[in-house]
């Protein structure tokens, strides 16, 4: 009887403990983890997110439409650039090559006051872009896609899986490169622009069949895969140049096409729900689509526009299309590139080259009035992103 009191005496002192460090472990992950992030309470509207080394270095600045609060946010000695907004607009992405000069993916709150790495392997990091759960970051190293979860730090890679890497190379000719990734998180399925033979290809890759490694672990040769599991990337639609941009909710990818054998150029929509591709436009001219954004009611779209004669292209401008009207319509003319809406879908900033070299931040009512400067010409402004978050 008294070994019984003594056993159960234990048993509970051991499950009080059990549950005294469980709830500290769950308080510990919600207010001190290293990887966390608070994200900031302040109010971010028409806050332009930008790189300048107006400072003497690359880092990043915040600027409001009207031309106030030119702030820079981040000092390191480093080179910062590829800034993002969180979909709320209360979180930035960046890449920064602060640890021992290797580009790394970093997040914080937007005034620059906490920021956090959440990679740490070798190669260069390039283009973070949020999912639209705000809890996830899908990048670039070295053309692989990789995806990270912000709140725990493991980046894997999705792109292509470690599994089949080999096989992939060699069916590629060495090389597995991708751009401009899109992942559905709900379905697993990976959208980016691949390099082939002759030009790029608009892909989809339906990840499934194995455990995929992180960043930071070496493949384990092939494994085994499940019948049925897809092996290659399946081609959706191909040409000298494209470009994709996943719509503000989530189920439709723009696409612009430049030199498809069929078509020439043109602008699609690619369904993410009925796999179906729509044509929106095709170019009978000189003019031809590149770099592609929605704006945030998913009405319009603005992308680069190219003039093509032969072999030959340079750019013409910033193009805007509703989705439904019959052709785009060239709104500013010149040498100006990376158009990004507002989030009003109103107006739109973009960068115009200088005749010195250097780049300006500039802006334009969405129906091409009132183009003015944004930035005064000091340093060298680019990669503009105007904050998503539509005020308190």
């Amino acid at each position: 009887m008294y070994l019984r009191r003594v056993w159960l005496k234990h048993t509970l002192l051991g499950l009080v403990a059990i549950i005294v460090l469980g709830a500290a472990g769950i308080f510990w992950i919600r207010y001190f983890n290293p990887f966390r992030v608070k994200p900031a309470d302040i109010d971010t509207k028409d806050w332009i997110l930008f790189v300048s080394d107006r400072a003497g270095n690359l880092d990043l600045w915040v600027i409001r439409a009207d031309g106030s609060g030119l702030r820079q946010i981040t000092t390191d000695p480093s080179a910062e650039t590829d800034p993002t907004w969180s979909p709320d607009g209360k979180l930035i992405a960046f890449i920064s090559d602060r640890d021992n000069r290797v580009p790394q993916l970093f997040y914080g709150d937007p005034e620059g006051k906490r920021v956090q790495q959440l990679t740490v392997s070798v190669g260069a990091k390039e283009k973070p872009a949020f999912l639209p759960d705000g809890k996830h970051i899908v990048f670039l190293l070295q053309g692989q896609v990789l995806l990270v979860n912000i709140e725990q730090g493991e980046a894997e890679k999705i792109l292509p899986p470690f599994e089949l890497e080999q096989q992939w190379r060699t069916t590629f000719g060495g090389s597995v490169l991708f751009r401009e990734p899109a992942y559905d998180l709900s379905k697993r399925i990976v959208y980016a622009v691949q390099r082939v033979e002759g030009g790029e290809a608009l892909v989809r890759y339906r990840r499934g069949g194995s455990d995929h490694q992180h960043e930071d672990e070496k493949a384990g040769g092939d494994q085994p895969l499940p019948l049925g599991t897809q092996r290659l990337p399946e081609p959706i639609i191909g040409g000298q140049e494209v470009h994709i941009a996943l719509s503000p909710d989530g189920t439709q990818l723009a696409v612009t096409i430049m030199g498809n054998a069929q078509i020439g150029n043109g602008i699609a929509l690619y369904n993410l729900v009925s796999e179906t591709l729509q044509p929106l436009w095709r170019g009978t001219g000189e003019l031809a689509p590149g770099a592609v954004v929605w704006a945030p009611d998913g009405t319009h779209l603005a992308f680069e526009m190219w003039r093509v004669r032969g072999e030959e292209k340079e750019r013409a401008g910033l193009g805007v299309m509703g989705i439904g009207d019959p052709e785009p319509r060239l709104i500013v003319e010149g040498n100006v590139v990376t158009p990004t809406w507002s989030q009003g879908g109103t107006s739109l900033v973009y960068v115009k080259f200088r005749e010195d070299g250097g780049r300006d931040l500039w802006i334009v009512n969405a129906d091409g009035s009132d183009a003015r400067r944004l930035t005064d010409g000091t340093g060298d402004n680019f990669a503009p992103a105007w904050s998503p978050h539509p005020g308190k």
